[in-house]
Order: C-alpha cells, then sequence, then structure tokens
C-alpha cells in the first residue's frame, strides 16, 4: 500500500509502497478516508523538534475511514462501519484504561509517533480505538475530532469544569485553539475572549463565535487588557505554550478561577505574584489529549448543531500532495485550519 514515511533526519515524507497486513485478533483494518495535518505533524516533519521512537514511521493522528476487514473476535463492528479512530494510544489494562481514563494511563502514546498512523491506505488498530461514524458526518469533518477538536473539548469540559456562565479566555488560536473557542462557545453563555498574535487566526476565533479579541503583538500587557475588557475571566485555557501570556493573564482571573494548560512550549512557568494565586484560590492544571468520553460527547453535539466543523476544513488533498500541505501549514498561506489528507484520491 501508499504511505507517507519519515526517515530519521529528514524534513520531508517519502511517498513510497510499505508491506500491507492483516488485522488480527481484537483489530480490524480500516481504509483510511481523511486524515488531518496537526501543527504537531509540522513539528515532527518540517522543525525535527519532536521525534518519533522508531524511525521509519508514517504519521498522522487524526483519521477516519471505512472497516475493510475484521480480525477475530471483533463484535461491535462490521466491514462497512464509518469510523473515528482515536489519536492517543494507550496499554489497555491498567487502572486508567479500565476506567476510562486512558490519557493517564503510563504507556501513553500517539499514532504517528510511538506506532505507525494513517498518512496511508490503510491503518490496522485494535478496534478499542474505533468510534462509529453517523452518516451524518462527513469523514473530513470526523477525522478532526480525534484530537483538533477533542484534545479542547478534554482541556475545557474536563480539565476545566466549564460552567453556562463562566467567562472563558482562550490564548492561542492555531489548530486546537480554533476549536477550543469553538467548544466554549457551545458551552458557556457568557463571554469567549480569544488571544493570539496573528490576525489571521484572530479573525478565524471571531467567525468561531468569539465575543472578543486581543491581538496580544499590539497591547503593552496582555493580562491587563484582558482583564479591563473580560471585567474577570472564570477559565482561562492556554494553547500557545507561551508562559508569559499566562502569567501576565493571571490577573484578570476570578475568584476559583482556573487556568488549563494545553500548548507546549519551551518556557518555565515562573509566577512573580503568588499570594493572588493563593487569595483567589486559583487552580492550574495540564491538559493532554482526551479519554473515552470526548469523541462520543462531540459527535452528540455536531448532531444537535451545536459545533460546526465545516469552516475547519480548508482543503483536501491526495496522499502525494502531503509535504507541500506541511510548507503552507506552516507559513500559514492561505489563514489554514486543517487540511485533509484522503489517500484514495
Amino acid at each position: 500500500m501508499k504511505a507517507a514515511v519519515l526517515d530519521s533526519g529528514k524534513t520531508i515524507l517519502a511517498i513510497r509502497d510499505v508491506p500491507d497486513t492483516n488485522p488480527g485478533y481484537g483489530e480490524v483494518k480500516v481504509a483510511i478516508k481523511a486524515c488531518g495535518i496537526c501543527g504537531s505533524d509540522v513539528h515532527l516533519v518540517a522543525h525535527g523538534t519532536l521525534k518519533c521512537r522508531h524511525y521509519p514511521r508514517v504519521p498522522g493522528h487524526e483519521s477516519s475511514g471505512v472497516i475493510s476487514q475484521l480480525g477475530e473476535g471483533v463484535e461491535d463492528y462490521a466491514i462497512g462501519d464509518r469510523v473515528v479512530i482515536a489519536a492517543g494510544t494507550c496499554c489497555g489494562k491498567c487502572a486508567h484504561c479500565l476506567s476510562g481514563r486512558e490519557n493517564f494511563c503510563k504507556e501513553i502514546g500517539v499514532f504517528g509517533f510511538d506506532r505507525d498512523g494513517s498518512f496511508a491506505d490503510s491503518l490496522v488498530v485494535e478496534s478499542r480505538y474505533l468510534y462509529k461514524l453517523p452518516e451524518e458526518i462527513p469523514f473530513e469533518e470526523g477525522a478532526i475530532l480525534a484530537d483538533a477538536v477533542s484534545t479542547p473539548y478534554n482541556a475545557i469540559k474536563y480539565r476545566g469544569n466549564i460552567q453556562e456562565s463562566d467567562t472563558v479566555a482562550i490564548i492561542g488560536c492555531g489548530g486546537l485553539g480554533i476549536h477550543g473557542v469553538a467548544v466554549a462557545r457551545a458551552l458557556t453563555k457568557a463571554k469567549v475572549i480569544a488571544m493570539d498574535i496573528d490576525a489571521g487566526s484572530l479573525e478565524n476565533a471571531l467567525a468561531y463565535g468569539a465575543d472578543e479579541i486581543i491581538n496580544i503583538s499590539q497591547v503593552r500587557n496582555a493580562g491587563k487588557t484582558l482583564k479591563e475588557i473580560s471585567k474577570g475571566v472564570d477559565l482561562l485555557v492556554d494553547f500557545s505554550g507561551y508562559m508569559k501570556n499566562v502569567e501576565d493573564s493571571v490577573r484578570a482571573l476570578n475568584t476559583g478561577g482556573r487556568i488549563v494548560l494545553v500548548g507546549i512550549g519551551r518556557q518555565p512557568l515562573s509566577f512573580q505574584i503568588p499570594f493572588i494565586l493563593i487569595e483567589k484560590m486559583i487552580s492550574i492544571v495540564g491538559s493532554y489529549g482526551s479519554d473515552h468520553r470526548s469523541i462520543p460527547d462531540l459527535i452528540q453535539m455536531y448532531l444537535d448543531k451545536k459545533i460546526n466543523l465545516k469552516p475547519s476544513i480548508t482543503g483536501i488533498h491526495p496522499l502525494s500532495a502531503i509535504n507541500d500541505c506541511i510548507t503552507d501549514l506552516d507559513h500559514r498561506v492561505g489563514n489554514p485550519i486543517r487540511y485533509i489528507i484522503n489517500p484514495s484520491l
């Protein structure tokens, strides 16, 4: 079968023939119909700042498709079922996995990094990683539920414990953060404020339901501006990984406010005003990926028309165009959100 393969030390994917495999016990083969290109794929391929456990590796962790073959022991799925493949991997045996909190598993991994992913004609995967995708949801929009939408949903809904009355601030409106805006808009009746340094990303945020935007590059102190605009924030979710923005924004939080860190950055988190954290009883938590609750929740929200993912699909391309798409995403050509690879094109 055809696949996009990353070799060690390379900054470009090679399209080549790789061995096709049959599913074993508890596994299925999924014919891939859509796989989103994530910002982490840019860091993995173009920048080399993220690494795979082993090489060569087939990246791709936001995918959907059709089951084409069943292994022994699979009873909950049938050939022809439309499915979303979860982005994260886990052991499936520990207490966290058995309780449905698989993103707490000590062996947590990601398709396309820790094992081969979906930039390929098909993927053999354990059936426990699948979610049935209703006919009403296009493959392209279903694919990005696996990470681009479920990761911010988990951060906002379950780690941030959002309430309908919460004022929410989203820092960083790229591929994850823009869906954080959409999720926050769907879950709160109060104000949603988007913050970024890129004008195009902030335009996207307004289209996804943000009430206010702050261009961080055009203000002296993002936290002070946030406080003035918001009159107090209950939930702040950072997708930027730039900790200075979080530190500045602490003063804008209300008593009992929550900060959820999703973006991965290189700077240390170093608060100069710790008394505010204590006096206001502010919580700071991390959020990584999602667990078994998020994708089913989001599928229902989609069917209930609470979220609209059609604008997220910037373009649909064949496997042969994947390197151009990664370059365009890296340089934000045309203000993209998600390029989709369809290997069958």
